[in-house]
């Protein structure tokens, strides 16, 4: 009996509550080395290629211009997102969400 119960409320709690498929984000700080190994495992997740193309960074070092491409597998340009004032870029295997400067918590994933 214990079984039956706790089978559903397991399903529920995996799939509703916590275990979302992976998110992968870029922000302001991110390194070139470090988005080409995001890019990298996006790929080998997914199987999906992506291309985080970084236009412009400031005198920090900071990202403030990037442009986000993903590709259908058939290698086609299936998409993508871009910000000129850039505060940080969610990737998703359906998609990207992406956020000015001062706008991040807007799209940053629950618990980051």
């Amino acid at each position: 009996m214990n079984r039956i119960i706790l089978l559903p409320l397991l399903l529920l709690l995996t799939t509703g509550f916590g275990f979302k498929e992976p998110v992968f984000q870029v922000s302001k700080t991110t390194s070139d080395k470090q988005i080409e190994r995001l890019e990298h495992r996006i790929f080998k997740r997914y199987g999906l290629k992506v291309d985080v193309n970084v236009i412009s960074r400031n005198e920090k070092n900071e990202i403030t211009n990037l442009e986000f491409i993903r590709y259908q597998k058939d290698g086609k340009r299936g998409g993508g997102c871009s910000s000129d004032k850039f505060g940080i870029l969610i990737i998703t295997q359906n998609g990207c969400r992406i956020a000015d400067l001062g706008y991040e918590a807007n799209v940053a994933p629950a618990g980051n």
